[in-house]
């Protein structure tokens, strides 16, 4: 075998990713490529300025990977540190594996993640975000702390606003954890008997789609929701519902996604339940309790506890989940066929200091206006000034930004009177979108009319199939338990044992690891226990590869002892309610009329 094939299956066997890149290289190019070649003899000056960095860190970003003599001397001067190791130069790599037999270094334990080129950046920044202990030190070879250093600062900033995003979504799941998974298995029946957006795909090619969002702009324009229906899909995002139906305005779709119990309250007059509703996975499930018929539903990229027991393939969301209802909005009129995209009362900030436009009720008004005085930062908007603004309605901003790059054959714009300035939208008064679609039309019971017209048929086969998964999980959840249980007390013994008796604690960490193995094999472990417990998750995963590579009896044992003995009680604390949403769970399933 040559050395780039031997490489290349060490790399293969831990990571794959990085080997289909490096076979879809052209190889006559890589010969004529500049590399840059490390020194041979070490570096001391270098490894002094590592170690300052580094200090008692124990996840380290690594600039670089070059010969990979640099990683080697990291790898020899910290044996209890994990390498998260970017080479930004693809034909770099391939000439160094294609010249030296890297073996050594690649199934290296500690080596942790390895990414190649800027494609890969961000499966770098995720397993770094998981694995980071509070912080992460960030190291770079010589030659690119001399060459690139723009490049390094532009890295280095990247990484730290995903690792923000990251904590964001952790802290987000964390605190809507119990309402998420009861709001999934609730919703399971409603899922089973009612279409979803992929039924009703391009169902209006070619149209225009308003999406109304519930700023305090909506205030000024809402007259013009009712001139422009007959010629637009009107789609309600969210509390927006209550603005319009106030002025007596019926939208073609109306769309639901937070899973919080206060949603309940922007849908609690009968009136905000007569359009259609399309909600989401994870939406609060007492608000499709009441609506009975003309809904729909989408499964969401980040509801892994739907995606697996309805048996649906996360390539196949139509809607990926961001931290706003507005985004699930704009992907539904997309998946419905519309070409344009028109914003309204989007205003991702607080003109004239106000938090909502009127009719707006379902927070206390009080709330709202300690929100808008203590509004800490500012944002540009459409006429060139500045409105007060906050943390979550930037958080919001970048993410609708995203999806209107990710969209970018769809034509947005945005009519928001005052509201914030959007990147990848263009700004226009409603009077003159208005022009722009009065040749349009759009009958007033668009979407009601097709449900109508193509009546949901109810499929027995998949109610058994998934009803059938369900049961089987929650019983497996006694066993489950049993499993755990044994695993504590092995736990709970083995301190003592890493000092008293060394070989029997040895054999009782191989058997806990075993079954920890058995426990985290089933199928619907992680969707289930890690939206259950997300963060308590994310804390073990961090600790996790430390334990792998400990050496020390003593440590390991007591790492085993705090952290996974920690896991295992909070799990087992959560199985009494597991198992009463999934008996709720399957009785509404059994509730669904053919």
């Amino acid at each position: 075998m040559t050395i780039l094939s031997l490489n290349l299956t060490a790399i293969q066997n831990r990571f794959p990713n990085v080997t289909s890149s490096m076979l879809s290289l052209e190889p006559t190019r890589a010969q004529v490529h500049k590399t840059y070649n490390e020194p041979i003899e070490k570096d001391h000056i270098w490894l002094e300025a590592v170690q300052q960095s580094v200090g008692n860190i124990e996840c380290v970003f690594v600039y670089g990977f070059g010969q990979g003599l640099g990683i080697a001397d990291i790898l020899e001067m910290y044996p209890d540190r994990l390498l998260f190791v970017y080479e930004p130069d693809e034909y770099q790599f391939l000439n160094s594996i294609s010249s030296y037999d890297m073996r050594s270094i690649l199934e290296h334990p500690n080596l942790y993640w390895l990414a190649i080129g800027d494609s890969q950046l961000n499966s770098l920044f995720y397993m770094a975000s998981v694995h980071m202990q509070r912080e992460l030190a960030f190291v770079a070879l010589r030659h690119y702390l001399e060459a690139e250093m723009d490049g390094l600062r532009d890295v280095k900033e990247r990484l730290e606003e995903y690792n923000h995003t990251y904590e964001s979504n952790q802290r987000t799941h964390h605190l809507f954890r119990q309402d998420w998974i009861r709001n999934s298995m609730y919703q399971m029946a409603g899922m089973l008997s009612s279409p979803s957006i992929d039924d009703l795909k391009f169902s209006f090619p070619g149209s225009t789609a308003f999406i109304i969002a519930s700023g305090p702009s909506l205030q000024q324009d809402i007259e013009w929701v009712k001139r422009v229906q007959p010629h637009a899909l009107v789609i309600a995002a969210g509390s927006s519902i209550q603005a319009l139906v106030k002025q007596g305005i019926q939208p073609h779709l109306a769309v639901t996604l937070d899973g919080g119990i206060i949603n309940d309250k922007v849908f609690s007059q009968p009136e905000t339940l007569e359009a259609p509703l399309l909600y989401g996975s994870t939406s609060y499930f007492g608000i499709t309790d009441r609506k009975q018929k003309d809904t729909v539903h989408f499964v969401l990229s980040n509801d892994s506890i739907s995606q697996y027991y309805l048996g649906i393939d996360r390539a196949q969301i139509a809607i990926t989940a961001t931290p706003t209802v507005v985004g699930s909005a704009i992907q539904a009129a997309v998946w419905l066929g519309a070409r344009r995209v028109v914003l309204m009362g989007q205003d991702l900030s607080f003109p004239g200091n106000k938090f909502y436009a009127d009719g707006v009720g379902h927070i206390e008004a009080s709330h709202n206006a300690s929100i808008v005085e203590k509004a800490p930062r500012q944002v540009l908007n459409v006429h060139g000034e500045y409105n007060a603004t906050n943390e979550s309605f930037l958080f919001m901003k970048d993410a609708l930004e995203n999806l209107f790059a990710a969209l970018s054959n769809i034509e947005f714009i945005n009519t928001t009177r005052n509201g914030a300035a959007l990147e990848g939208t263009v700004w226009k008064p409603i009077e003159e979108v208005y022009d722009m679609i009065a040749e349009e039309h759009i009958e007033h019971d668009a979407i009601a009319n097709i449900q109508r017209n193509q009546p949901f048929t109810i499929n027995e086969n998949r109610i058994k199939e998934v009803k059938g998964k369900i049961e089987n999980t929650l019983n497996d959840f006694t066993r489950f338990r049993e499993e755990l249980e044994v695993m504590l007390k092995s736990i709970q013994n083995i301190r003592e044992w890493s000092r008293t008796k060394p070989l029997k604690c040895h054999n009782a960490i191989v058997e806990i690891e075993q079954r920890w193995t058995s426990i985290v094999s089933r199928d619907w472990f992680v969707p289930i226990i890690e939206t259950v417990l997300p963060l308590e998750i994310g804390l073990f995963d961090q600790q996790q590869p430390l334990i792998a590579i400990e050496q020390n009896l003593l440590r390991k044992a007591d790492m085993i002892h705090e952290h996974l003995g920690k896991l295992a009680n909070e799990i087992v604390g959560k199985i009494s309610m597991l198992e009463e949403l999934f008996v709720e769970s399957i009785r509404r399933i059994d509730d669904i009329k053919s």
